[in-house]
């Protein structure tokens, strides 16, 4: 019995190594990713300060499968300002770590970690050489993340995500629910595991927009609670004073195309449910970018940004940036760059301050 056994378990085997074989190269893991390098000098107007400087500006590895018909497995490793973990440079993160199944185009969904669908810019943010910016608009630049609180703004983690899109006439309903962790995550390990929700507290939102050829309009908008307790408050606050607080943040998109013309927009505003008299939180975000097709490798383009930010009473700042630049399609995989913007700081609080800074960017961007 067992000399009948064994030839029919390795024929067995061979033949699932056969078909194993088979669908691996079928569903090969594809390696891919963009990367964009910068020369920066910049200037304050009203006083002698400069500074050149090159920079990785950022860097994200892609690693794709497709694990069946219907399902893919993703993941984005990213790399930003020149990173280097010896030197204390800049910040590597995983980013999207996710699975996805597609049973229809009305019907997606995507588990596990990921950037959620918000506005037109947050999921295509990092694909650089995609996008005619050298610095791009403010909270989605993520090498600016130690200047700007950039998840303040935005939802950037979710874990389970359903969305698709609706066909009717020339339009197309698109549709995105997510859920995620509230941002009390842990960064201490004296408190326990670090990096995960320290409160019973989800983050939950979504978007709803119309697109053809020539529109494209949404609203988005996402809910969660912010631990004060665990919050980085000015010293003003005292902890009796602090609580948990409901933060919503509400958006919308437009943008157009009409022959060699381009325009796109976003807002952003960003409400605390608070009662304390004392502390007032708020931000709000306000981006417009007019481009023009000069040819079939040229683009150019003249954009205004605005950030405002309170955290009262210590805090209460503006800023402006106007900017206009150049993107060449070097090659398909080559973009090259200029860009020069005109940064404005204003602050009340913690003291009156006015700024007023020149920026130029020249920089290269790939795909690999």
């Amino acid at each position: 019995m067992m000399r009948m056994t064994l030839p029919v378990f390795a024929l067995s085997l061979l033949c699932g190594l056969a078909r194993l074989h088979a669908q691996t190269a079928e569903r090969q893991l594809n390696i891919f990713g963009y990367f964009q390098a910068s020369l920066g000098h910049n200037k304050v107007v009203a006083r002698p300060v400069e500074a050149n400087s090159f920079n990785l500006q950022q860097l994200n590895l892609f690693l794709q499968r497709d694990l069946a018909t219907t399902w893919r497995a993703f993941v984005n490793v990213e790399f930003v300002n020149t990173y280097s973990s010896f030197r204390n440079w800049g910040v590597l993160s995983l980013e999207e770590a996710w699975v996805s199944y597609h049973a229809s185009r009305q019907f997606k969904v995507k588990l596990g970690l990921q950037v959620p669908t918000f506005n037109n810019l947050n999921e295509i943010k990092n694909r650089t050489p995609l996008l005619p910016y050298i610095i791009r608009p403010l909270i989605y630049e993520a090498s600016l993340n130690e200047v700007i609180a950039l998840s303040e703004f935005l939802p950037t983690r979710a874990f389970v995500q359903v969305y698709g899109f609706i066909p009717w006439r020339n339009w197309k309903l698109d549709h995105a629910v997510f859920v995620g962790d509230s941002p009390n995550i842990n960064q201490d390990p004296r408190y326990g595991q670090t990096g995960v929700d320290t409160t019973k507290s989800f983050l939950v939102g979504g978007r709803l927009g119309f697109r053809s050829n020539v529109i494209k309009l949404g609203v988005s908008a996402s809910f969660d609670e912010l631990d004060l307790q665990k919050a980085e408050l000015p010293p003003g606050i005292s902890q009796d004073e602090r609580e948990s607080v409901s933060r919503i943040r509400l958006g919308g998109d437009l943008s157009l195309n009409l022959g060699r013309f381009m325009w796109e927009s976003e807002f952003v505003r960003v409400n605390y449910d608070d009662d304390n008299p004392i502390l007032e939180l708020s931000r709000n975000f306000y981006y417009g970018t007019a481009g023009y097709q000069l040819s079939e490798r040229l683009f150019a383009y003249l954009g205004y940004w605005v950030t405002l930010e309170k955290a009262l009473p210590v805090a209460d700042r503006d800023l402006t940036v106007r900017t206009v630049g150049l993107a060449y399609d070097f090659r398909e995989a080559v973009s090259l760059k200029a860009q020069y913007a005109r940064v404005r700081f204003e602050a009340t609080k913690p003291e009156p301050l006015k700024d007023l800074a020149d920026y130029y960017y020249l920089a290269v961007s790939v795909v690999f």
